[in-house]
């Protein structure tokens, strides 16, 4: 399920987790230009968190039409096809791999459609954990698949039910399915989003006069000029059509969820969730992650980029200079090459070099958003050391990475993880640092403002909601 074809997305497959999908749609849509632009400025937007295939699904005067491919969004839409795309309502899809191969048949959206000619569209973002169960019984009862994509089995099970109106049907189909999904769904007159009740993945609404849009962020509302209206709450199916936007309430005896790494690392700096802006609690806990910091230090310096916010955070709390010491190179061009570990660690170098004039001497403190297996972290290190650092020490601005992700993110499976419980010393050793510092659970609920039971911290904890009895063991 890795990206092989270029450097820069094996980096973020390799050295990070990965988000699975990024969604957004627009209905009724009036304004200059055409939908199919709007919907490609909003999936640019959300291109962070998916980079292996993009897609938008409309109606046309023929039915559900579709234009998707692998590669990124600007690769796979060109002007004229955007410009052919005569529709007011799109749906639009980025993706990884974590259920289902990368390959051409799996990008998103897929369509189901009747023998009459009518169809519908879904894409979504998560993983279901009851996959591989509602995969044997389909197949049992006469279902054929197309692809090896959880999204199929979601939309299987709400074309089977769609005779009870797309309403009920995908009530129905919220009752049967397990695990994180923010999901859309469009046909010929609607436009539905619906979440699951633990609300583990964000799905937002947007509006422009009478334009409605959806996205997986507040990023892409804002490139596209649409007002934040609200959220899709966990549990809730929305439907949006010619009599406005109605919501139908669903589940609410599950504790909210959402995966504490959208605030860590996976959304954009700019976006909002759950009202929290995201740049500002990386930075709160930086600030915070600096009354664990027991060395002595002359300097801070990022890791571009994803740890900027926290670094920034960090800084200002300890009263220390914060240096852009570390470049990294923007045009690192896309190459064919097997992710080995030493072609990941000469990928890194490729991406990063120190300014040694800076470093030299100086006691620095690299600051990242997450420690996954290490790579970026022992080869930064290592630069920094061969360009004069006096002492290199790694601040981590969230808790160890302990235990794989069921509910959409690629997360590797412990063995693969950099964290050893045999302790921090060691592990510092292991990567070439003179300590390593991580934040704790409840750092991050205080930049927050809330307790532990409103997210995800599985990664974490170990501790999975709704599958606590049945993971508990692999972890």
């Amino acid at each position: 399920m890795k990206m092989r074809n270029s450097v820069e997305p094996m980096l973020l497959a390799d050295c990070k987790p990965r988000e699975q999908c990024g969604v957004f749609a627009v209905y009724n849509y009036m304004g200059p230009g055409n939908a199919a632009i709007v919907t490609y400025l909003g999936l640019l937007a959300l291109q962070h968190r998916g980079q292996e295939s993009a897609g938008m699904a409309y109606a046309s005067t023929s039915g559900i039409e579709l234009v998707k491919g692998m590669g990124l969004v600007d690769q796979v839409f060109s002007r004229p096809t955007l410009d052919a795309v005569k529709a007011s309502t799109i749906l639009g899809h980025v993706r990884y791999s974590t259920t289902g191969s990368s390959n051409p048949y799996n990008a998103q959206p897929l369509v189901a459609r009747t023998f009459d000619g009518k169809a519908m569209a879904l894409a979504h973002n998560g993983n279901l954990t009851n996959t591989r169960h509602l995969h044997n019984r389909l197949l049992e009862e006469g279902q054929i698949f197309h692809t090896t994509s959880d999204t199929e089995i979601i939309l299987a099970l709400i074309f089977r039910y769609r005779r009870q109106g797309l309403l009920r049907a995908i009530e129905q189909t919220m009752q049967e399915i397990r695990g994180a999904y923010a999901a859309v769904l469009i046909d010929e007159d609607h436009l539905y989003a619906f979440r699951d009740p633990n609300g583990f993945r964000p799905l937002v609404i947007g509006k422009i006069d009478d334009t409605y849009y959806l996205a997986s962020e507040t990023a892409a509302l804002d490139t596209v000029g649409a007002s934040l209206v609200r959220e899709v709450e966990p549990g809730e199916i929305v439907s949006i059509g010619p009599d406005g936007l109605i919501s139908h309430s669903g589940k609410a005896d599950v504790r909210k969820s959402l995966c504490i790494f959208e605030y860590v690392y996976f959304a954009r700096p700019d976006s909002v969730i759950s009202g929290s802006n995201v740049h500002q609690v990386r930075k709160a806990v930086g600030s915070l992650l600096a009354g664990r910091v027991k060395q002595t230090l002359d300097m801070i310096i990022p890791s571009p980029d994803s740890g900027v916010s926290a670094a920034m955070g960090l800084a200002e709390a300890l009263k220390l200079p914060l240096e852009w010491a570390v470049h990294r190179n923007p045009y690192l061009g896309r190459t064919f090459i097997e992710p080995t570990q030493n072609e990941r660690e000469l990928a890194v170098r490729l991406k990063f070099n120190p300014i040694a004039g800076l470093v030299k001497g100086k006691k620095v403190a690299v600051v990242d958003d997450s420690l996954v297996r290490g790579t970026t972290a022992r080869i930064l290190t290592s630069l920094l050391r061969a360009a004069g650092a006096r002492e290199v020490h790694l601040c981590i601005a969230s808790p160890p990475y302990k235990n794989p992700c069921y509910y959409g993110i690629d997360i590797p499976v412990a063995a693969d993880l950099a964290f050893s419980s045999e302790g921090l010393q060691i592990l510092a050793e292991q990567i070439g640092a003179d300590s390593i510092t991580f934040a704790e659970p409840e750092d991050l609920y205080r930049a927050l403002g809330h307790g532990s039971s409103d997210y995800c911290t599985a990664c974490f904890s170990g501790e999975y909601p709704g599958l606590r009895a049945r993971r508990r063991k692999v972890c």
